[in-house]
């Protein structure tokens, strides 16, 4: 049987552990959105043809 004080420090570890997750979690990030850029997502046509269409 764990002691009172063991199962408190238990408790008192896990609580920080979360504080710190979310705690970088809620950190400002620097926007990553690109709006004046093109991202080209595939090179292919609707069946799979790369080559031009027609």
């Amino acid at each position: 049987m764990k002691s009172l004080a063991s199962r408190i420090l238990a408790s008192a570890v896990l609580a920080a552990i979360a504080w710190l997750i979310l705690a970088g979690a809620s950190a400002p990030r620097p926007a990553t959105l690109e709006p004046d850029k093109l991202i080209i997502l595939s090179t292919s046509d609707v069946k799979g043809k790369t080559g031009p269409c027609g």
